[in-house]
């Protein structure tokens, strides 16, 4: 069995290697992370914008069509209802979504192959979770 310093050149080729990769890996998930919150974000400023726009012009034609009728109050308080409820469905759906996917699995993946595959050569360089390190040994614990 080799010892610590004999497989200390091939652990800093490896982990410089690992962290290249790693910094290309985490570039690419940022970019595409990136690409889809930017066509998110455009396409929900354009749906709230027609959105906007398409619902001023109903309320005002809603409006328009009862003003010299006896129903005109009713109309602007049933709009004003009806957007309220509206509004409170909208921050209920808000509150409730949850991320389905977490950011960067890709790269938390290769971590935890590498980490595996370090404790195969060595378990002494890979702490259990939850354990710390110190000084390249674990702490003893107490």
């Amino acid at each position: 069995m080799l010892s610590t310093f004999e497989l200390l050149p091939k652990l800093a080729q490896a982990l410089l290697r690992h962290l290249i990769a790693y910094g290309e890996l985490a570039y690419e998930e940022a970019r595409e992370a990136l690409a889809r919150a930017r066509r998110q974000i455009v396409g929900i400023a354009v749906a709230l914008l027609a959105g906007m726009m398409a619902l001023g012009l109903g309320c005002l034609w809603v409006i328009a069509a009862t003003w010299n009728g006896p129903d005109r109050l009713w109309a602007v308080g049933g709009l004003c209802i009806g957007f309220l409820l509206i509004a409170i469905s909208g921050g209920a759906y808000a509150v409730g979504g949850r991320s389905r996917g977490t950011a960067f699995e890709q790269l938390r993946a290769e971590w935890r192959a590498d980490l595996r595959e370090i404790a195969r050569l060595d378990p002494t360089l890979v702490g259990e979770p939850g354990s710390a390190m110190v000084g390249g040994q674990r702490a003893a614990r107490e």
